[in-house]
């Protein structure tokens, strides 16, 4: 799925990050969800070592967002991790809207 360029990132609520992106599609995701699937080196294997990550969700908490180029996000979180760049495709890929639920459903599988 290819998502178009975001043209905005705000704070949906105190615990979830919203994306626009340029086609008009609104994602929201909630700090859990980002922490927990972090794309990075160590959490991946962390997570294939280990199974799914364990966070506080409760105590999670956004100290910043930077731009990674125009491709990505790096996400700079209170627990002190950092290394995560999600990219723009990464976080479509990641939404829980109902369209794109359908979408992924609908989506062969790949092999």
């Amino acid at each position: 799925m290819r998502s178009g360029d975001p043209t905005d990132i705000f704070e949906a609520s105190p615990t979830d990050i919203g994306v626009t992106s340029s086609d008009g599609h609104k994602s929201v995701f909630s700090f859990h969800l980002l922490r927990t699937c972090c794309p990075c080196a160590t959490c991946n294997d962390l997570r294939t070592k280990y199974g799914p990550l364990i966070i506080n969700k409760d105590s999670l908490r956004v100290k910043g967002l930077d731009p990674v180029g125009r491709y990505a996000l790096q996400i700079l979180w209170n627990d002190g991790h950092q290394t995560g760049i999600y990219a723009w495709e990464f976080l479509r890929d990641l939404c829980t809207c109902p369209e794109c639920v359908e979408t992924k459903k609908e989506a062969p599988a790949a092999h």
